[in-house]
């Protein structure tokens, strides 16, 4: 993914991918979370909440709503792809995740893909200023820093520790939700962002997207890269199978999902 050669010649000043200089002259509006995704949970509105400007209260509210202009147009097209597999692996979720009868569903996604979508949700949180705590904004040069853009571009920058990490262990239960919670991933004792963690309907996920000691955090016994997720629930077995190109060996998650 060429994020710099677009054709066009221009830093938009706020693009969160100025530096590249192909930026076009317009921003857009970019949802907070994938509008796929969204799709995906409701017709047209969601609860929202953790939001600084929510001030510890729950609202409802219209994904039009739900946008921050930080990415120029340019720029929001090229990640498309990346969003799309966002919204794949979350219905992916979705589906074996209600579907306890007939033929066993498969789907095989990117799991570089599902990483990028990861840190590109987690960067639009942090330039619109909605990653916080106790109401204060943090960590508002996390984009320069983490080289965002480089590991949008590229997938071999990921280096491990870089990456996502399936953070369940063996014996817990899961109950799949109509919902999706992000926070930041944070350096032991500074506001400092290094990733991000996730709970996809249950599945919980953490994103590391700086070098970091993972020694003795709550990520040294997760798995990393998993290579897919089978899904036993009622009388249908169900796998979503993630791709990697990294020369790793990767193990499955394999669940007894409750509908």
């Amino acid at each position: 993914m060429d994020l710099r050669n677009t054709g066009l010649a221009g830093s938009h000043g706020r693009c969160y991918m100025s530096a590249t200089g192909g930026c076009d002259t317009t921003v857009s509006g970019e949802h907070l979370i994938s509008q796929g995704v969204l799709k995906l949970l409701a017709q047209k509105e969601v609860e929202v909440s953790g939001m600084p400007w929510l001030k510890g209260q729950k609202k409802t509210l219209g994904f039009g709503a739900l946008t921050a202009n930080c990415l120029c147009t340019r720029h929001n097209s090229l990640l498309s792809p990346i969003d799309v597999a966002g919204a794949k692996f979350f219905e992916a979720i979705q589906n074996c995740g209600t579907t306890d009868s007939g033929s066993g569903l498969l789907f095989l996604i990117s799991g570089h893909d599902v990483e990028r979508w990861i840190l590109r949700s987690l960067t639009i949180f942090g330039v619109s200023r909605n990653l916080a705590i106790d109401g204060a904004v943090i960590d508002q040069d996390f984009v320069d820093r983490l080289q965002i853009i480089q590991l949008l571009e590229d997938v071999t920058k990921w280096k491990k520790p870089l990456g996502m990490y399936f953070t369940r262990t063996i014996g817990q239960q899961f109950t799949r939700t109509d919902t999706i919670q992000m926070a930041p991933l944070l350096k032991l004792g500074i506001d400092e962002i290094v990733g991000s963690v996730l709970d996809l309907q249950g599945l919980h996920f953490a994103l590391v997207a700086e070098e970091h000691d993972i020694a003795g955090t709550a990520l040294k016994d997760a798995l990393y890269r998993p290579g897919g997720f089978v899904f036993h629930i009622g009388a249908a077995t169900h796998r979503i199978r993630l791709s990697w190109e990294d020369g790793l060996r990767h193990e499955d998650v394999i669940m007894e999902w409750k509908p």
